[in-house]
């Protein structure tokens, strides 16, 4: 349970006081009915299992092939770096920097920096820039587009499955778990609820 705590609104700037939140409670803006908060009992222990995972699968989707080609007997393996470096043929380079940016770098910075995060918040003392590491986690959440990629793969599929048969590799199942583990994970990552998580060794100092 929550304790209530008043928030401005992120698309009004309305002042919200924000109740007492039981288990998957939402507090939502009364003017503009934009969700505030969201909490969920062991919110913290969920949100690191599932940033854990993903950090898990990501790391299989480059260690396994990706996809394999069959055209004319001849077979070839396709890495998942390799078919975002293919791209280059085709297209600019930069776009080529902007994907492997949004699908493997910035994902692993927001992974690595909520587990750091969370792993701060469960100790009396803050460990070192926790806060900073936050800012940037939810300055860079929006630029995950994992799932983007995913699809334009899926839609060239289509496209390619008149040329050559095409069967997924271990990576191609990996990534595909990456990216829901990362769904989950942004269930559970609530601004207020993970700003208290961190706040709250302070709480607990002057208790004692």
């Amino acid at each position: 349970m929550t304790t209530p705590v008043k928030l401005a609104c992120h698309e009004c700037d309305l002042m919200v006081t924000i109740p007492e939140l039981r288990s998957a409670q939402r507090a939502c803006c009364p003017r503009c009915g934009f969700s505030l908060t969201r909490y969920f009992s062991h919110g913290r222990s969920k949100l690191f299992a599932f940033t854990s995972t993903a950090l898990i699968f990501m790391l299989l989707t480059l260690l396994f092939p990706f996809l394999i080609f069959n055209a004319q007997g001849s077979e070839k393996i396709v890495f998942f770096v390799q078919s975002i470096q293919s791209l280059g043929q085709e297209i600019y380079l930069v776009v080529v920097l902007f994907l492997l940016a949004t699908t493997l770098w910035i994902p692993a910075v927001v992974l690595l920096g909520i587990d750091y995060v969370l792993i701060s918040s469960k100790f009396k003392k803050e460990l070192p820039y926790t806060r900073l590491v936050l800012r940037v986690v939810f300055y860079l959440q929006p630029w995950n587009m994992a799932e983007i990629f995913l699809l334009g793969i899926l839609v060239s599929m289509v496209k390619i499955a008149s040329l050559a048969d095409v069967s997924f590799g271990w990576s191609f199942f990996a990534f595909v778990m990456y990216i829901f583990s990362m769904a989950a994970s942004r269930v559970y990552l609530d601004r207020l609820q993970i700003w208290n998580w961190v706040g709250h060794h302070k709480i607990e100092k002057l208790k004692s």
